[in-house]
This record gives C-alpha cells, structure tokens and sequence, in this order.
C-alpha cells in the first residue's frame, strides 16, 4: 500500500519535471524570438540606409538655414514593402499641386513660399524618373512655414490621401504607425512655433 510519504514524493518528482520542461520551452522560444529578430533587422526600417536619408541635412536645407529649424516628419512605408509605382507616384504628386525641385518635390503657398517638401527615405533620398522605393518622407520646417499650424494639417491631409492610394502606412519620424494623439501633439508644436515667431516677429 502506498504510503502519504510516498505519494509526496511523487507529486514532487512530477512538480519538479514539469518545472524543468516549462524552463526548457521557455529557453526555446526565447531562443527563437531572438532569432527572428536579428534576421529582420536587413529588411528593417531601422537600417543605416534609411537612417543616413533621414539625417541628411542636405535634404533639409532650407532658404534659411541658418535659422534654428522645427522639423515635422512623417513617413509612408508601403504595407507590403512593394515599390511603389513611380509613374503612379509622380502622377499623383504632380495632380496634388507638388513641384519637382532639386529631385525631390516641394509643396507652396500661393505666395510660392515652400510649405513642406516630398523625399524619397531610400538612398540617395532623391527621385529619378527609374526611383524604386517603398519609402517616402514628409518633411517641413516648421520655424520657415508662414503657417506652422496649416502646414501641419496639409501634411497630415496628402499623407492620409497618399495612404489610401499607394496602400502605405501612415508613421511618424521614429516610424511608428501614428495615432491620432501624436496628430494632436503635431499641431501642438506647431501652435507653439508660431506664436514663438509671432512674439520675434513683435519684437524686431
């Protein structure tokens, strides 16, 4: 007859294997998922080919760049990661009102001052009638715009039209899909440029 010792030491035999094979599964999964994420990192948004566009300056440069700058930033990263169509995108920014300049496209009031620009977020950062990419940055600066607040809605407007058309997905400079909270602290940065400049523009 089986004893309660006995019967202890069972349940603690099965208590310690499942315990072991618990910590074992554990290992492989995380084992796994470490490695998944080293082998996307290629494919990655993160890459250095993206981040050296991002950060090139000479894609930023504006009438007067001396001044501090305000950058706003969005990105449109097609779903897919497909290429866009680049007779598709050049016909879709040409009937949107957007200039080629310098081979990226500019977006101007009526006064011809430019309000936000197009950039390819691929090397070289520029557009070629042969551009692949899957990739776009909007860029404004907020310090040079006549309106920072408007100029912030219309970035947020083509992009949410541009999305729709081109199956991209809306993200923010960090490229993190955008919520509308962060839409929100857009315009509130924009808000707070403009009156910055309406209290220099006072005092000079």
């Amino acid at each position: 007859m089986t004893t309660n010792s006995e019967i202890y030491l069972i349940g603690l035999a099965i208590l310690i294997f499942l315990i072991i094979v618990f910590l074992y599964i554990r290992k492989i999964s995380n084992s796994s998922k470490l490695k998944l994420r080293i082998e996307d990192e290629p494919n990655s948004l993160e890459s250095s080919e993206v981040d050296s566009n991002i950060n090139n300056q000479q894609l930023f440069e504006y009438e007067d760049s001396k001044k501090e700058q305000e950058l706003a930033i969005l990105n449109l990263i097609s779903i897919d990661r497909s290429m866009y169509d680049i007779e598709q995108f050049f016909g879709f920014l040409s009937n949107y009102g957007a200039k080629i300049n310098n081979k990226f496209f500019s977006f101007n009031n009526e006064d011809g001052m430019e309000r936000f620009r197009v950039i390819n977020a691929l090397n070289p950062g520029t557009f070629e009638n042969d551009t692949k990419t899957f990739a776009i940055a909007i860029v404004a600066d907020l310090m040079s715009a006549d309106d920072p607040l408007d100029t912030v809605k219309q970035m947020v407007e083509f992009s949410i039209n541009f999305a729709d058309k081109f199956h991209a997905s809306l993200c923010d400079e960090e490229r993190t899909p955008i919520t509308k909270q962060m839409i929100s602290h857009m315009e509130s940065r924009a808000q707070d440029v403009a009156r910055i400049k309406q209290l220099s523009n006072h005092n000079d």
